[in-house]
């Protein structure tokens, strides 16, 4: 995928969820400059996908609704909004927390992102009460995005190595050496595929050794994955779905399924 269509659907992803982005904060997120998020942002309306307004761009619901919106690398964006919005709940004060860089669990990053500026602009209590929470809060993260969407509001570490443009995330040798070395009370990741047979399934060998380590070192696991890809069987293998603790999902998961992964121990919240 090319850098300006990359950024372009980075930018949608953030607008399905927000449904308003300013030109400052997509600049810090993409790292590019001011003329560049212009263009971007002129050319997003163009395409009747986003409508400008001052300061920034806004998601053009009216057009969307027709079902235009569905580039390959961010399927099914409403139920990540929800499952974002379920997860972010799941964070506690002194939770240290990893995150890896699927577009699932960036959905969660946008969420925190969201409301805590949406919460600076319109209510200092609920904004007090969700700076003590996060003040508290330590993330590491080896995706670019997700650094850049949280690194004003909370402590979050990058783990650096090799860097994927595609993911616009680090991996390899370097990656994996900082995550032997961590602990975490919480990880929430992704999967390209999960099936109660197969467990949790990734693309790619990087992804699938990251997440692996990132499930050993953490006490609470996390999936956060939507329904389309029950039954997926990508070539790698991450974990058993029993070594999962919690999935967050969307609600179109069979109540069957869900009812034997809770038989199984696991806590299922369908968003």
């Amino acid at each position: 995928m090319k850098h300006s269509e990359l950024r372009k659907q980075t930018v949608l992803q953030m607008l399905r969820t927000a449904k308003r982005l300013t030109i400052s904060k997509a600049m810090e997120v993409l790292d590019v400059s001011e003329s560049t998020v212009r263009r971007l942002f002129a050319q997003l309306e163009n395409e009747g996908l986003a409508i400008r307004v001052y300061g920034g761009i806004c998601y053009n619901d009216s057009l969307l609704a027709g079902g235009y919106f569905e580039p390959k690398r961010f399927k099914n964006p409403d139920e990540k909004v929800r499952i974002g919005h379920a997860a972010e709940q799941l964070i506690k004060p002194g939770d240290i927390i990893f995150l890896d860089s699927g577009t699932t669990v960036m959905a969660l990053a946008v969420e925190i992102d969201r409301m805590i500026t949406e919460a600076r602009d319109a209510s200092s209590r609920l904004y007090d009460e969700l700076s003590q929470k996060y003040s508290g809060i330590t993330v590491f993260t080896h995706s670019l995005a997700n650094f850049e969407m949280l690194k004003n509001h909370m402590k979050i570490h990058l783990i650096g190595g090799e860097y994927r443009e595609t993911k616009r995330d680090f991996y390899g040798y370097m990656a994996e050496e900082v995550l032997r070395s961590l602990r975490f009370t919480k990880c929430f990741i992704g999967a390209d595929g999960f099936s109660e047979e197969d467990g949790i399934l990734a693309a790619d060998f990087s992804t699938a050794r990251i997440n692996q380590l990132a499930i050993k070192n953490s006490a609470q696991k996390i999936l956060l994955v939507d329904s389309s890809k029950l039954g997926k069987t990508p070539q790698v293998s991450i974990s058993p779905i029993t070594s999962i603790n919690c999935i967050v999902t969307d609600t179109a998961i069979p109540a069957e399924v869900a009812s034997r992964l809770r038989n199984a121990g696991i806590t299922v919240i369908c968003a």
